[in-house]
């Protein structure tokens, strides 16, 4: 490593260095993560990360609105 580079730079390569290394290690001996993985990749895939997204949205909005409809209801009381 070049020792003229700032302490935080030096450490955040090391962290990202060790990241990786866990990463591959883990990939290749862990038959979970293997047969887990295309499966997340799956549920990722751009149309159902979309459709959830679409429905998280709608959920939220649904809730800011009972929360406000609520909220002026006690107000008028």
């Amino acid at each position: 490593m070049n020792l003229n580079v700032p302490i935080t730079q030096r450490v955040t390569q090391r962290i990202e260095i060790i990241f990786w290394d866990f990463v591959i290690n883990t990939l290749t001996h862990s038959e979970f993560v293997r047969r887990l993985l295309p499966r997340v990749y799956r549920f990722l895939e751009p149309k159902a990360v979309r459709e959830a997204l679409i429905l998280v949205m709608i959920a939220s909005f649904a809730g800011f609105i009972c929360g406000f409809l609520i909220n002026l209801y006690i107000l008028a009381r």
